[in-house]
């Protein structure tokens, strides 16, 4: 395997991800893990490898502690998998080889890898018995299935849930509110629609407790991985609108045909009309006409299960020399 650049090799790498198997394909793309690593990561140093199986995504840095270590790109949430290619039995013989020829790493760490998935199998034979393994929690993603459209969607809720949808979308016509697709933009337009994004966030509850995506690191992530969304098509994004004013909105991407929800959010003012549900019914209604299968609403809130029927779990390997 070779040194590269991960943002020059973007497009390629990209389509690797999506042959990939058994992985969290959009958080592992280039667009995820370069946002990662830019506004969300500390220094590190370049340590991505292209080789004849694929590739591996990471980086070195040095902990507060003193000891280097190799990790992905992406280690806020431990979502994407460094290791992307097809076959996932040389890949991992290379990327140990590219290891075992580094001697300026303590810990290596792969997130990322499906419970008892193709990576972790292969890393399992690959690590030499002298190298020890130790794993970190799980992480929950909850999917839903698109099959069958909006009515088949439907099908699969709660009946309180679908009792819910139609007292809110009788509510919200009442009140006048709309929904507003927005279709084909630029990179250049991705930048007077995060303002929008960024006024329905400030006027909401996620701002005035700080978890929102309004200020810091997570309001840098979300504007390093618009634009190169909007670029490629990729973004999907609506908002609620009553009159001449944004009251909400709802973010995600979309990569083969899965989707995934990013970020949603609206004015504390309009709480009573369920606007966050309604975002996500309309968001679904376009998606299902786009013939997306598959819906990943992220990793673990309580809301999430009452959408979605299916999980997707990973977990961290740490190795240590």
């Amino acid at each position: 395997m070779e040194p590269i650049d991960l943002a020059v090799a973007a497009d390629d790498f990209d389509q690797e991800v999506s042959v990939t198997p058994a992985i969290d394909r959009f958080c592992s793309s280039s667009i995820w893990i370069l946002a990662a690593a830019s506004a969300l990561m500390p220094p590190r140093a370049p340590a991505s490898y292209r080789g004849a199986s694929g590739y591996f995504a990471a980086m070195r840095g040095v902990h507060p502690a003193g000891f280097p270590y190799i990790e992905p790109l992406e280690l806020a949430w431990g979502l994407a998998s460094p290791l992307i290619g097809r076959d996932p039995a040389p890949l991992a013989e290379a990327v140990v080889a590219v290891l075992a020829a580094r001697r300026d790493w303590q810990l290596t760490i792969f997130t990322g890898l499906t419970l008892d998935g193709p990576q972790r199998r292969a890393l399992e034979r690959a690590l030499p018995a002298r190298w020890e393994r130790r794993t970190g929690t799980p992480t929950v993603r909850h999917v839903a299935s698109l099959d069958g459209g909006i009515d088949g969607f439907l099908a699969r809720r709660s009946r309180e849930l679908r009792k819910s949808l139609r007292k809110a979308l009788r509510a919200a016509a009442g009140a006048g509110v709309r929904f507003e697709s927005v279709g084909r933009a630029s990179a250049e337009d991705a930048v007077a629609l995060y303002a929008r994004i960024q006024a329905v966030e400030a006027a909401s509850w996620k701002a005035r407790e700080g978890v929102g995506i309004s200020s810091g690191p997570m309001r840098a992530f979300y504007e390093h991985m618009l634009p190169p969304l909007c670029a490629r098509g990729q973004q999907r994004l609506q908002f609620a609108r009553v009159g001449d004013r944004d009251i909400g909105y709802i973010l995600g991407a979309v990569f083969e045909d899965e989707y995934r929800g990013l970020q949603f959010s609206y004015d504390d003012q309009h709480a009573g009309l369920g606007i966050g549900g309604l975002l996500q019914y309309h968001q679904i209604l376009e998606l299902c006409a786009e013939g997306v299968t598959r819906y990943d609403l992220g990793t673990e809130m309580d809301y999430k299960r009452r959408w979605a029927e299916d999980v997707m779990e990973t977990e961290m390997l740490v190795v240590v020399r």
